[in-house]
């Protein structure tokens, strides 16, 4: 009970975190996502180098989403579709937000459970009601109100594949795989949301579990798009233009999601190792696009980071 009384609390607070106040420049949505984590971080880092003021806002998707269209944020890296399409598409159908491009495009998701589990013969989403109690009818997820929690939610209440009435502890991404490894380390049974591109596909033995019908909001190839407010290009054309070419491949964002969220290297320095290291992309994300000052882009961005 002092278990699930902490992920709920930990799950509140992340969605019930307010707004800074003192937020200023380029503000970005950024979830408890390891992943979005470190690019948010290496987006803010090449826009720093350019003269440009970030913020970083540590907040839930339903209220980025909000945000998006009160003047509270300005960006987000992290559109996940269609796990978050009850968020995005009615924005996106009233033309509410402004849908930049797709920065991954090798995502998935579906519930996942470790190998033993599988080879013992849960391979589907349809085997999962069978083995109930071994489970103790409980799917371990990600924060309340992300698209993979609300589905999840969706398919309990509608009984798909006889989940009615098994329980869905919510939590961070974080706190949700620190329960799933201690788990796993006892060879217990456990089903939980997995990902990719994600650390926990290098470091946990794990498979992803085929869906059925009703689990279609959950269990897909997936896409993330970079969205923005509605008056961001004109207000920003520079950093609109850098965020039109930004895209990275699912290998390069489970490499930073690993070094930050597995071997828990600070964000900030995972980003700019990989800036370091990754010029030439750089330049690629910023050709024909300037500085604050008027000077190239990528000229900034190798002042700051080339030494």
């Amino acid at each position: 009970m002092k278990r699930l009384l902490l992920f709920i609390l930990l799950s509140v607070f992340c969605l019930s975190l307010p707004l800074s106040a003192k937020a200023e420049g380029l503000r970005f949505g950024v979830p408890p996502w390891p992943g979005v984590t470190v690019k948010s971080e290496v987006v803010c880092q090449i826009l720093e180098a350019m003269g440009y003021k970030t913020s970083q806002l540590e907040i839930g998707p339903p209220i980025i989403y909000k945000g998006l269209t009160t003047d509270d944020v300005d960006a987000f890296l992290a559109g996940w579709i269609p796990q978050q399409n009850e968020m995005f598409l009615p924005l996106k159908e009233k033309k509410a937000i402004d849908v930049v491009a797709i920065n991954v495009d090798e995502a998935g998701t579906s519930l996942c459970v470790p190998t033993y589990v599988w080879e013992a013969g849960v391979r589907s989403i349809a085997d999962l009601a069978a083995h109930a109690e071994k489970f103790d009818s409980t799917i371990y997820s990600i924060e309340i109100g992300s698209g993979m929690q609300v589905s999840t939610e969706d398919m309990i209440a509608n009984n798909v594949a006889g989940l009615g009435g098994w329980n869905q502890i919510s939590s961070t991404t974080p706190v949700m795989l620190s329960a799933v490894q201690e788990r796993i380390r006892g060879k217990k049974w456990v089903v939980f949301h997995g990902w990719q591109p994600h650390w926990m596909n290098f470091q946990l033995d794990m498979k992803y579990l085929e869906g059925v019908p009703g689990t279609e909001k959950l269990v897909s190839n997936s896409v993330v798009y970079t969205v923005v407010s509605n008056d961001f290009a004109k207000r920003y054309p520079q950093p609109y233009a850098f965020l039109k070419k930004f895209y990275v491949s699912g290998a390069v964002q489970s490499e930073w999601i690993n070094d930050f969220g597995f071997k828990k290297i600070a964000p900030e320095k995972v980003a700019s190792d990989w800036i370091v290291a990754n010029l030439d992309t750089v330049g690629e994300w910023l050709e024909g696009v300037t500085a604050a000052d008027g000077s190239a882009g990528i000229d900034a961005v190798r002042s700051r980071f080339a030494n």
